[in-house]
């Protein structure tokens, strides 16, 4: 499916029996106050040193403070893979215009986290993308910059003949996440579904089997297992992920491996009538999950609901 250029005051969108009006300007929730819904992982530390990789000559990844945003060079304009913290836009926007001197037509959002969505508002009048849950779950947050395009199940942007893919499998770090495709280069941008970074410059292997599941977003340990093995049937070799530095496919089907792992470990456990410290005992010395780090302390109780017999 193609999304009309941008220069049409408004368009119609069809994509599975849905049709929607699109407006480049939309007003609603975009003086909002933001409310404390922070990426999960999201630093008041120091930020760490900002990265930009270059995965093709039109593919690059700039990382550092925030979520990780995939910069996709067009000759017709740039397509953005979330926009990190609100505060870091012009720092983004100055990095990405080093890049190219064309400007930026879409932002696609991989959840709602404002580590991911944060610089949207700023963005006008570039056109934000993202799953229809990840804007509830924004309007629910009454946070700034809402998408003005949701799709269902897969949306395609094709610009300056050129194609990018998002696709929801269902529910992982949120009930909104999107995976976005690159389908000629190889290249699956996973949001945190993935992440193989703690959002402070912390490392996090992906075969450590970690993951961070928002509970309060919709996110589902049980059901991220059969998200990934979807994204897993895509034909990629690098994987952009939601933090940190960027991995194979090999590294994610070691790291998926290693999550079904835990999954059976923690269910064995929760089977013999053993409670929360003996799970938390479990993550934190057989699956190298920190102590104190946010995926244990916002996973915790949802994965023993989750695996409860």
């Amino acid at each position: 499916m193609r999304i009309p250029s941008m220069n049409t005051e408004k368009q119609t969108v069809r994509w599975r029996s849905t049709e929607i009006a699109i407006f480049t300007t939309l007003c609603l929730g975009l003086f909002a106050k933001p409310c404390a819904m922070r990426g999960q992982g999201a630093a008041v530390a120091t930020p760490p040193p900002t990265v930009v990789d270059k995965i093709t000559d039109d593919l690059y990844v700039i990382r550092g403070e925030g979520g990780n945003t995939s910069v996709f060079l067009t000759d017709e304009g740039i397509i953005l893979v979330d926009t990190k913290f609100e505060r870091d836009h012009d720092d983004l926007v100055r990095r990405v215009s080093a890049l190219s001197n064309k400007p930026i037509r879409y932002a696609i959002n991989t959840h709602p986290h404002s580590d991911h969505t944060g610089g949207n508002a700023l963005l006008s009048p570039a056109v934000v993308v993202a799953h229809k849950n990840a804007l509830t779950d924004m309007v629910k947050g009454r946070m700034p910059g809402l998408p003005q395009i949701t799709f269902g199940d897969d949306i395609g942007i094709n610009l300056g003949g050129k194609q990018v893919v998002g696709y929801h499998f269902g529910r992982c770090h949120t009930d909104g996440d999107t995976f976005v495709y690159f389908p000629a280069l190889k290249v699956l941008a996973t949001g945190d579904c993935i992440t193989t970074g703690n959002g402070q410059g912390v490392p996090n292997p992906p075969t450590s089997s970690r993951i961070n599941i928002d509970y309060n977003n919709g996110g589902s340990f049980v059901e991220a297992l059969a998200t990934i093995d979807q994204a897993l049937k895509l034909d990629f070799d690098v994987v952009v992920p939601g933090h940190g530095p960027l991995v194979k496919k090999a590294d994610v089907v070691r790291w998926r491996s290693g999550l079904e792992r835990l999954r059976n470990r923690v269910s064995a456990v929760l089977h013999e009538s053993k409670g929360k410290q003996d799970v938390s005992e479990v993550l934190v010395k057989e699956f190298e999950w920190d102590p104190a780090g946010n995926p244990l302390r916002n996973v915790l109780d949802g994965l023993i609901k989750e695996l409860k017999p």
